[in-house]
């Protein structure tokens, strides 16, 4: 039996396969699967993955349904190894990334470890991917992972290792939400599994015009606003809530709340312009000192929110989206 499995679902990534693959079959650990699991691409994938199939380490399956979650799943079911991880079809691994990850979760008492990331492509990167690369390696070195996790996905969709069989324990990738790799991290959340950090680069992030982050709608800043929201009415405890920004982000916010039912109090330090309220709701000034959660939707530091708003006020937690 394999030591570790790696699921990967692949589409339309027959430009980047092989170095994916060669980064793989390069591992200075060597005891893993590599189960592939073909998600109806049009491309010609299998072609090029033919020579390595000839290593029986590498497994290669069509997925049954449509979309990463039931490809995960299908991956899942045929593998054997006593750990999973997820590596996406464009990405790359540093040669030891699965031998330190392996190390870092038998020496440590934990349930899941990731580690660093660094994007690459053949064009210049963008400020803001390399913004959030820089957040994702400081969230991970502080382990905040849950502390921002309404903020965004803490741990990249290839980056992670974690025991079978406990990965099954907490229901693997079955009724998984889009995105996944969030709905996930959630998941993990949820059922207060531990998250240690290696200290090293260990995902390969691929920038590219193709990627499904870019070009598919259940990867867009709705669809993680959605799922965020869900969650968060889902799993968080308040007793009266405080919707905090009145732009493009807070009205967003303020639409799935009133979708669900939430009641919720929508401040601003800009009341005054909003004289007829936002979606038939009261723009206030002042802080409810009723208020016991604040949804804050603003570039405002979390302390001068303090400062401004919280004397006289009790203990309050502030989450930032």
């Amino acid at each position: 039996m394999p030591i570790v499995s790696i699921l990967t679902p692949f589409k339309n990534a027959e430009k980047y396969i092989r170095e994916t693959a060669e980064s793989i079959l390069s591992q200075s650990f060597t005891d893993w699967e590599w189960i592939l699991v073909n998600d109806n691409s049009s491309q010609k994938e299998e072609q090029i993955l033919q020579q390595f199939l000839k290593d029986d380490r590498v497994k290669l399956f069509k997925n049954e349904g449509i979309g990463i979650v039931p490809a995960l799943i299908l991956a899942l079911s045929k593998s054997k190894g006593k750990y999973i991880t997820r590596m996406d079809s464009d990405d790359l691994m540093p040669i030891d990334k699965l031998q330190k990850m392996l190390s870092l979760l038998n020496s440590e008492k934990c349930d899941v470890v990731t580690g660093g990331v660094k994007y690459f492509g053949s064009e210049p990167l963008s400020e803001g991917y390399l913004k959030y690369e820089n957040w994702l390696n400081e969230v991970a070195e502080k382990s905040d992972f849950y502390a921002q996790i309404y903020r965004e996905c803490t741990i990249s969709s290839g980056n992670w290792l974690i025991e079978k069989k406990k990965l099954l324990s907490i229901g693997g990738f079955d009724g998984l939400e889009y995105p996944e790799d969030y709905d996930l991290l959630f998941r993990f959340y949820q059922n207060h599994l531990s998250i240690k950090f290696v200290q090293d680069t260990t995902h390969l992030w691929r920038e590219h015009l193709e990627r499904t982050s870019r070009n598919d709608e259940n990867y867009q800043q709705k669809a993680f606003f959605r799922l965020k929201l869900k969650r968060f009415l889902e799993l968080e405890n308040f007793k009266h809530l405080t919707l905090m920004g009145t732009g493009q982000k807070g009205r967003l916010v303020a639409r799935i709340l009133i979708e669900n039912g939430v009641k919720f109090d929508w401040l601003s330090h800009e009341a005054e312009k909003y004289p007829n309220g936002i979606f038939n709701v009261k723009i206030v000034s002042e802080l409810n000192p009723k208020s016991d959660l604040i949804l804050n939707t603003t570039l405002i530091n979390v302390e001068l929110i303090r400062e401004e708003y919280f004397i006289g006020v009790g203990n309050i937690t502030i989450l930032t989206l």
